[in-house]
């Protein structure tokens, strides 16, 4: 008899056949993958592309404004973007299976080309930063559900990835309304 209290007993045919299951089991579709590794690479790089630029307005925000718009306008939503971020990446990375959409310059150059499409902050009135990023804001939902729906469409969007961009529309939905808040303040309404 055996002096160890708790003895686990070995099966290796048992452990190696979910060895082969984990290395081998692609359940999605390669055009299915594609469309997937596709939309979600479009929505990192537009994440990031809000990170930056609200990033950017948090740092040159001006005028009468300055300490609600620095840290309670800009601030908090390039820091809650920032938060964002990581788990974005890793879904993107556990849904597709394709490391290489986590790719730092693949992100990047589709943040630039999303940037291009928006006035930086240096060069625009406060209100038209808080209009900027309004707008911003607002093509990333459209965006959101966009992705929602052709995913849905095509089988896939499993439960946890419609639940994850669920959540992204709700957070994003919030800063809309404070951005709302910000351009109706200023415009006296």
């Amino acid at each position: 008899m055996s002096k160890k209290i708790n003895e686990c007993p070995a099966d290796d045919a048992l452990e190696a056949s979910f060895v082969e299951k984990a290395l081998g089991d692609h359940t999605i579709e390669e055009v299915d993958s594609n469309l997937l590794s596709t939309r979600l690479s479009q929505y990192l790089g537009m994440l990031r592309a809000m990170h930056l630029w609200f990033h950017g307005a948090h740092n040159v925000t001006r005028g009468a404004g300055f300490g609600g718009d620095h840290v309670d306008l800009f601030g908090r939503i390039y820091l809650k973007i920032q938060d964002e971020i990581d788990g974005a990446i890793e879904k993107a990375v556990g849904v597709t299976g394709d490391e290489g959409i986590a790719c730092p310059v693949h992100i990047t150059n589709l943040a630039v080309q999303a940037m291009g499409n928006y006035p930086s902050p240096p060069a625009i009135s406060s209100l038209a930063m808080a209009s900027v990023g309004l707008e911003m804001e607002k093509n990333f939902l459209e965006m959101v559900a966009t992705i929602f729906s052709e995913l849905d469409a095509s089988g896939s969007l499993s439960l946890g990835l419609n639940d994850f961009l669920a959540q992204s529309a709700n957070s994003h939905e919030e800063n809309v309304y404070l951005l709302q808040q910000r351009v109706k303040t200023e415009l006296g309404d």
